[in-house]
């Protein structure tokens, strides 16, 4: 058998076609995973969108359901502010009408104790 001798630059082309054919095997797989990357990227953006707009939906529905709890706060603000006024006032009037009467009753008692002393005073005559 006869042994077969390479030279260096039939070296040099076995390697220079071995370079080209992995190259394209490489560049193919490259693209390949470029387009992977980007159908990925594509399909995280697209989810990302429809999360952020169901997040969106539900931080409205959240407001919506604050502005509410907060209009109703401020309407019982206002309705405990009315009937601490009515509730004073009442007792302003109350109040008033006991002093009334209280002041009615002195001079009752008054003029009760200056007729006692006119009696006491023409029963020692």
């Amino acid at each position: 058998m006869e042994e077969k001798v390479l030279a260096k630059k039939d070296l040099e082309e076995i390697f220079t076609g071995f370079e080209k054919r992995q190259d394209g095997k490489f560049k193919a797989l490259e693209e390949r995973m470029d387009q992977k990357m980007t159908s990925l990227e594509v399909r995280v953006i697209d989810q990302f969108h429809i999360i952020s707009e169901g997040l969106m939906d539900q931080i409205n529905l959240l407001a919506e359901g604050h502005t509410g709890i907060v209009g109703r706060l401020d309407r019982m603000e206002k309705e405990n502010g009315r009937q601490h006024l009515e509730t004073r006032a009442l007792f302003k009037l109350s109040f008033s009408e006991l002093d009334r009467r209280l002041t009615d009753l002195e001079l009752q008692v008054k003029d009760l104790q200056e007729w006692k002393k006119q009696v006491e005073s023409r029963l020692r005559i």
